[in-house]
């Protein structure tokens, strides 16, 4: 197996666990950017429709986003597959479970 070349560039991944406490709000995107380092794509964007991700993808990377229905947008860690907009591949992983992390706006 080859390793993506997403990765390779720039400082080793880390991974990132969730907060000691749970946030009352969702966090910042300045703060999701600083921790988990979101990659760009070729397109100059960050967001992957489902069919662009890479088969057998580790989730860890991964940011769904998604819309409440409150007229802000959400990234939460992992897949979700219920009405995501999109996805967001990061170079820092997630650690923990997915529902301890808070949920980051995505500006």
């Amino acid at each position: 197996m080859t390793a993506n070349p997403l990765l390779l560039a720039g400082p080793k991944p880390k991974l990132i666990l969730p907060p000691a406490r749970p946030y009352t709000r969702a966090g910042a995107w300045s703060l999701f950017e600083r921790r988990f380092a979101p990659i760009m794509r070729d397109d100059d964007s960050l967001i992957w429709e489902a069919w662009d991700v890479p088969r057998g993808a580790d989730a860890r990377h991964w940011w769904t986003i998604l819309d409440p229905m409150t007229g802000s947008l959400y990234l939460a860690a992992g897949f979700h597959f219920a009405n995501p907009l999109g996805y967001v591949h990061c170079r820092h992983r997630w650690g923990g479970e997915w529902s301890d992390h808070p949920e980051y706006r995505y500006d």
